[in-house]
């Protein structure tokens, strides 16, 4: 039988396949009712001027995105995971084209938290100075 860390190591890793096959439907499935995403630091710009927002609002703002932003994103493989109890730490870059032609080629470091099978929490911080370059161009 597979420890809770292994599973939550392979729903963590569900979370990026889903994530980079836009399965909106997936990710639901892995998020907790109590769900909530942060985006840090607060020194970025951020979407809607919102930091925090719950499941649906953060499923919302990922369909946004590949939407109306992007013609192809993904996170790459992670550079280095990070396990610790009910947690999945991810240095990560992504790959991807914006709709206006730019290159969109961030980096990440990415928590996942977790409640058993479920995330529960996840925290991305992202390049700010590429961020803020890239969308004050």
């Amino acid at each position: 039988m597979a420890s809770i860390q292994t599973k939550q190591l392979e729903i963590a890793n569900a979370f990026l396949s889903r994530y980079n096959a836009h399965d909106v439907e997936g990710l639901a499935e892995l998020f907790a009712p109590e769900f909530t995403y942060e985006l840090v630091p607060a020194s970025l710009p951020a979407p809607e001027g919102k930091f925090k927002r719950n499941k649906d609002e953060t499923l919302g703002l990922f369909k946004h995105a590949w939407e109306e932003m992007f013609e192809t994103m993904v996170y790459l493989p992670p550079m280095d995971v990070i396990q610790g109890e009910d947690a999945v730490v991810w240095h990560l870059k992504s790959d991807g084209m914006m709709k206006n032609g730019k290159k969109y080629n961030n980096e990440y470091m990415i928590t996942l938290r977790f409640s058993g099978e479920k995330i529960v929490y996840m925290k991305e911080f992202v390049d700010t100075k590429y961020v803020a370059d890239l969308f004050a161009a």
